[in-house]
């Protein structure tokens, strides 16, 4: 059985933390059952979260499950702030302080928030990853790609979910040298590393050759029209 959050941190590891939010980002998708597991995520002790610092893919996996878990839990019911261990937060909040390792959501990418909260401050993942843009936009727009994460697989997964957000978002007109990237690039570019770092990302994900330097032209991506599924069930992370 998936563990819920547990009251101590004498026996819960990082990976048994990411399984309950699998198990809680799978539950809010439906409704049930949800609010025991949010309300044992509000009961936790701050330092049952601390185990997250040793384990980077933990910490990604876990943080983008609870990101997604408030999601659903907004989208159901209009309520957008949830206490995690004891203190409100809301999806935009784990984007921002947590996800995008605490930098200014007005800064375009280039600042640190100069005011942190002391749940950022303790939480904050290490290192930006900016593919986790695609997947909380993906989390709110498309939930029929929903995913639950591991700590196994995050970066798989971040990839494949990168691969089909700018497979719908980007293209490029290499006879007229233009690429076109989704808006998201533009509002947080610092954290992408500018425009050659956009058109590295780009490259990676085979929307332009690898030589290529075009123009670049950001666009809001048509609404994604794809079916609503369940989020994969939740399952114990390996390992």
């Amino acid at each position: 059985m998936i563990p819920v959050f547990a009251p101590t941190a004498d026996t819960t590891t990082a990976h048994d933390l990411v399984a309950a939010a699998q198990r809680l980002y799978h539950t809010a998708h439906h409704d049930t059952g949800a609010s025991a597991l949010f309300d044992s995520l509000a009961a936790l002790d701050q330092s049952i979260l601390d185990t997250l610092g040793d384990d980077e893919s933990a910490a990604t996996a876990f943080w983008l499950n609870v990101h997604g878990a408030l999601v659903e839990r907004a989208r159901a019911t209009g309520q957008h702030a949830r206490r995690i261990a004891g203190t409100r937060r809301t999806a935009a909040d784990i984007t921002h302080d947590i996800l995008r390792a605490d930098r200014w959501r007005h800064g375009l990418g280039y600042l640190p928030d100069p005011f942190p909260s002391p749940f950022a401050r303790r939480y904050r993942l290490d290192k930006l990853d900016e593919r986790v843009h695609f997947a909380t936009r993906i989390a709110r727009h498309a939930p029929g790609l929903a995913v639950t994460f591991t700590a196994a697989n995050v970066d798989a997964q971040l990839d494949a979910l990168t691969d089909t957000y700018l497979d719908h978002a980007a293209d490029y007109n290499p006879d007229a040298q233009v690429a076109r990237a989704p808006r998201v690039c533009l509002w947080y570019r610092g954290d992408f590393g500018g425009a050659s770092g956009i058109r590295s990302l780009l490259a990676a994900h085979d929307v332009i050759p690898a030589d290529a330097s075009p123009r670049l032209r950001y666009v809001t991506p048509p609404t994604l029209t794809l079916p609503d599924h369940d989020p994969a069930p939740a399952r114990s992370d390996p390992q």
